[in-house]
């Protein structure tokens, strides 16, 4: 059996990245951080606050695995607006520490946006930005009346591909376009509630898009929304076995 090397988060400018792999850490939620082989880092929707209590009352089930003030990134990525992905607690701090990133955001985090007095660039649905290394695609998602201009972001680079889904249901004419794209990497929320992906739904996007790894999130943050790791393992199994799953602990990471 192959050794599996986890990595810390708090230390992710000091991981090295094993050739051919990039290193995805999870930190609870729907929040990502990424490294890739050049050393560049990534943060997607990180939420390492409690605003989310102080704005509607849904209490964390687990701590935050570092603080705002310890985030260290190049990029800087948001999909919508909702705290827990736009985490308006900690923006501030995550910029003040990282005041030369890149900032792109989907069109609903504007208003936002527009209260501070940092650069950012508003990715367009189907447009694509460059950053750094990477390339970054504003994907088509249904989260519904919660956020009709809630996105998903692709990230390619070299020969790797990488689908965020972000929130949304499973509207396959609407993620067509995307799932055509056959990501090597998938990303889905596993949460049914609140217009999400269920276990289900996730599963079977994971078989549409023939993806070769999938790795669930936004499940165990919130009693509010659901997500059963097992009942996802379960359905990948019985829809798509061929895809490898990868379950990752908050603050840690895996090569992928």
């Amino acid at each position: 059996m192959d050794t599996i090397m986890q990595y810390n988060v708090k230390t992710i400018r000091k991981d090295v990245v094993p050739r051919g792999k990039i290193l995805i850490y999870w930190l609870g939620g729907y929040g990502f951080m990424l490294k890739f082989p050049t050393g560049q880092v990534v943060l997607i929707d990180p939420y390492l606050s409690d605003c989310v209590e102080r704005l509607a009352g849904f209490r964390r089930l687990s701590l935050a695995p570092l603080l705002a003030e310890e985030v260290t990134t190049d990029t800087y990525l948001i999909t919508h607006d909702h705290p827990d992905h736009l985490d308006v607690d900690s923006f501030d701090a995550i910029v003040s520490r990282n005041p030369v990133c890149d900032i792109v955001a989907g069109k609903s985090c504007e208003a936002f946006l527009k209260t501070k007095s940092v650069p950012y660039k508003l990715i367009k649905m189907n447009g694509t930005v460059k950053c750094g290394d990477i390339t970054v695609k504003a994907v088509p998602a249904n989260h519904g009346e919660y956020c009709p201009e809630a996105i998903g972001l692709f990230i390619e680079f070299k020969d790797r591909s990488i689908y965020f889904t972000g929130d949304t249901s499973f509207d396959e004419p609407l993620l067509a376009s995307t799932i055509n794209r056959k990501p090597e990497i998938l990303i889905p929320c596993i949460n049914p509630q609140f217009g999400n992906l269920g276990e289900a739904g996730a599963a079977e996007l994971a078989k549409k898009c023939e993806a070769k790894i999938v790795v669930p999130a936004h499940f165990g943050l919130f009693a509010e929304h659901g997500g059963d790791p097992g009942l996802f393992r379960e359905q990948l199994q019985a829809q798509s076995p061929q895809t490898k799953l990868v379950f990752l602990t908050p603050g840690r990471g895996e090569a992928v």
